[in-house]
């Protein structure tokens, strides 16, 4: 993992902001600006990766906004993660001293470099957006363009739309990264039917034959041929009160009707399954991912869940990769010293829930990204499945 330290010493930041930028004449060919960069690093925030290998100072213009100054990584370095990491440093240390926004000056693409055409690309990546390109800003053969970022604390919730009605096979990664910038760090949240679509799993309720259980369960209130393909579903029916049903999965969830639905199904006459693996759904479209964008993002598969002790429903995370889903808080403290004993905080939940307020269940968005949340992790949802010998509603 790249460490990134605080230069505090001002002859030490010179030093090194002339070690690593004299390395990059591609960028930093222009003596002048590079001197000028050289002297003003001694004065400013210096982020660095030792010895020398990389650096970034940070600008305070104002109360609630900065700048990344100068940044520099030697290129036989590159493409290791070492500006992510420095740029995440400054993202920090803006948080720390209640700076909201963060902006960068490179060559305006109105002038093409290929240099600088990745460069660019890298900050989009890492969530930047181009505001305005400045013509004549240094001088008439070098526009600058300005990209911003909300470095500030929270996180956003957006919804990925224009998605169209999924079916077997489609690629769902490259539906999304045709709709969404992704950055490292992101959270890609998926419900669980564009997943089931993709996957196959989607029936026919005409070629279904309800078995005796089934029509009796049914009665005259529901679709025995649905009733069947819930009892095909379940591993164990806990509760039954005809016609609902409540069931374990084979993946060891205890939902409504198997996890079997008909809304937003592709057809009528159509009831869509969960996924037969979707902690495996949820890795599988986490590469994708990475490979059409080369961004390293979580992701999570969703369904909407009743709960034991509380009204109404609200979605919980059934498949998750790159994520922390559990945070264990036993041992630790809370501000009066008291030390917790139970405490487990379901955060793949928690981020499914937020995602919903943007899903809409009639509104047919099925993808959402959630940006600027630390919730990097290696959990699986199955973390958040309850053992049967130790649920007490069984």
């Amino acid at each position: 993992m790249t460490q990134v330290v605080e230069i505090t010493d001002p002859a030490a930041r010179s030093r090194l902001a002339e070690a690593v930028l004299r390395d990059l004449p591609e960028w930093f060919g222009i003596e002048e600006a590079t001197a000028s960069y050289i002297e003003a690093a001694a004065t400013l925030p210096t982020f660095a990766v030792e010895p020398d290998v990389g650096f970034l100072c940070v600008k305070q213009h104002t109360p609630r906004a900065a700048e990344l100054y100068a940044m520099g990584v030697r290129r036989e370095h590159h493409r290791r993660g070492i500006g992510r990491a420095l740029v995440a440093a400054a993202e920090a240390w803006c948080r720390g001293h209640g700076i909201r926004y963060l902006q960068v000056k490179t060559l305006g693409p109105s002038r093409p470099d290929p240099e600088y055409d990745a460069t660019r690309a890298f900050y989009e990546a890492l969530g930047f957006v181009a505001l305005e390109e400045l013509l004549g800003f240094w001088d008439e053969e070098n526009p600058a363009l300005i990209l911003v970022k909300d470095v500030g604390p929270g996180f956003t919730v957006t919804p990925v739309e224009g998605l169209p009605e999924l079916h077997e096979g489609d690629d769902l990664a490259a539906l999304i990264a045709e709709r969404v910038d992704l950055a490292r760090g992101d959270v890609v949240v998926v419900a669980q039917k564009a997943v089931s679509k993709v996957e196959g799993r989607v029936v026919e309720l005409a070629g279904v034959e309800p078995s005796e259980q089934a029509r009796e369960l049914a009665a005259d209130e529901a679709d025995p041929r649905r009733i069947q393909v819930i009892l095909d579903e379940a591993a164990e029916l806990v509760r039954v009160r005809p016609p609902l049903i409540i069931a374990r999965t084979r993946h060891g969830f205890v939902c409504g009707s198997a996890g079997v639905d008909a809304s937003n199904a592709p057809a009528p006459e159509t009831v869509v399954l969960l996924p037969l693996d979707s902690d495996a759904s949820a890795a599988r479209l986490r590469d994708e991912l990475r490979e059409r964008t080369g961004a390293e993002v979580g992701v999570i598969v969703t369904d909407s869940f009743g709960r034991p002790w509380r009204a109404a429903t609200t979605d919980v995370a059934i498949g998750a990769a790159g994520v922390e889903v559990v945070r264990d808080l036993m041992g630790e403290r809370d501000p009066a010293g008291y030390e917790l004993h139970a405490t487990r905080i379901a955060v793949a939940d928690e981020i499914a829930g937020a995602a919903q307020l943007v899903f809409g269940k009639l509104d047919r968005v099925p993808v959402a990204v959630v940006r600027g949340l630390d919730a990097s992790g290696d959990g699986r949802a199955a973390d958040l499945v309850i053992p049967p010998d130790l649920d007490l509603f069984r």
